[in-house]
């Protein structure tokens, strides 16, 4: 379907920069394999275009230790913020996002601080449970205030 053909063009275009060999698209991946592709890198970035309104998949990297370098948009100057799990660069600036990915690339006790940081503050702040426990104080709260 729609993601086959994404991918070939995405496949085209890596071969016509003959860098093909230099990336592996996985695909679809079920939990077992996102945990041992997460382990397996140094610095997770996903770099948007669009202010991404959830960053889940930033939440996982950081959960699993991973630093991460995502654009400073959307929900994602929140999260590093609150988890402390990585840094932001300026969208549209390939220069900004070279720099901090080559910053955490060459400095192995910052992608250390970086990931045990994020790695505690999501599971300590972001936790199923721990989100649960926040959305109904909030919902106690409202229903306190309504009968007021």
């Amino acid at each position: 379907g729609k993601d086959f053909r994404y991918a070939a063009a995405v496949r085209r275009l890596l071969a016509r920069r003959r860098i093909g060999d230099r990336v592996e698209i996985l695909g679809t991946v079920d939990r077992a394999e996102k945990l041992a592709f997460l382990r397996g890198i140094d610095v997770f970035s996903v770099p948007t275009a669009f202010p991404e309104p959830k960053g889940i998949f930033l939440l996982e990297a950081m959960a699993s230790g991973v630093p991460v370098v995502e654009p400073r948009h959307g929900s994602f100057p929140e999260l590093i913020g609150a988890a402390g799990g990585g840094l932001l660069y300026e969208p549209d600036s390939a220069e900004d996002l070279a720099a901090k990915l080559g910053e955490l690339l060459r400095s192995p006790e910052l992608r250390r601080e970086l990931g045990a940081k994020g790695r505690e503050a999501v599971h300590a702040r972001f936790s199923s449970r721990r989100m649960a426990e926040d959305t109904l104080s909030v919902y106690r709260k409202a229903a306190g205030d309504a009968v007021r």
